[in-house]
């Protein structure tokens, strides 16, 4: 393997890679549903601002746990806000930005540490990837207890029409990914092909919210 090729693609993806997302309101549909459940353990991947964050630790209240996954300086930023709004019952998983680093390093952590699934409810709005969110999606369901949800946003996302990853604004998505993959929509392929066709889940939101309803 040509070590030279591989270390110039990881640091332009590493210094390259986006800081900023195309959010700017919570996801207020997910924030409808978790309000209509009697969820106490929550895990929320990808937080960016916090703007979802912020309504799902108002509606615990003070209960249960909130457990946020995203980059270390996002995470700390927003358990600090959520910490001076009253909200004590943040729980926090920073990554770092290395290329090679994601919440599916902190989602094996919390699973060496339990032996048993823990989560009532796990909102994911992390990378969108295959690579990334396939594997948490395998991690997730060894986290997440039988009568709890999984909730993906963005089914129909995909590189192309991203408006921070898509090629024309985003240069280095021709360099980490091919064309089939910046074509395809990544949240589709893992609710289609790993989560509708296991047993074990049930739709309850078309294409977003699933109940496990068998280990």
């Amino acid at each position: 393997m040509n070590r030279g090729w591989e270390r110039g693609n990881a640091r332009a993806a590493r210094t390259e890679y986006p800081r900023t997302c195309h959010v700017f309101k919570p996801n207020l549909q997910t924030i409808d549903f978790v309000k209509s459940t009697n969820r106490q353990k929550i895990a929320e991947i990808g937080i960016y601002k916090g703007y979802t964050s912020e309504l799902l630790a108002e509606h615990l209240s003070g209960q249960g746990e909130l457990h946020l996954f995203d980059f270390r300086y996002r995470v700390t930023e927003v358990k600090a806000k959520l910490n001076a709004a009253g909200y004590h019952n943040i729980v926090i998983h920073g990554n770092s930005r290395k290329t090679y680093d994601s919440y599916t390093w902190s989602l094996m952590r919390l699973l060496q540490k339990h032996e048993r699934p823990f989560f009532d409810y796990v909102f994911l709005d992390g990378a969108h990837t295959w690579h990334v969110d396939a594997l948490a999606f395998f991690l997730i369901d060894r986290l997440l207890k039988v009568g709890g949800y999984i909730d993906f946003d963005d089914y129909r996302w995909s590189l192309k029409k991203s408006p921070t990853m898509n090629p024309d604004v985003f240069p280095a998505t021709t360099r980490m990914y091919t064309q089939e993959q910046i074509r395809e929509r990544h949240v589709k392929l893992i609710v289609d092909l790993l989560v509708k066709r296991d047993p074990r889940y049930k739709e309850v939101v078309k294409n977003k919210i699933y109940e496990k309803v068998a280990m």
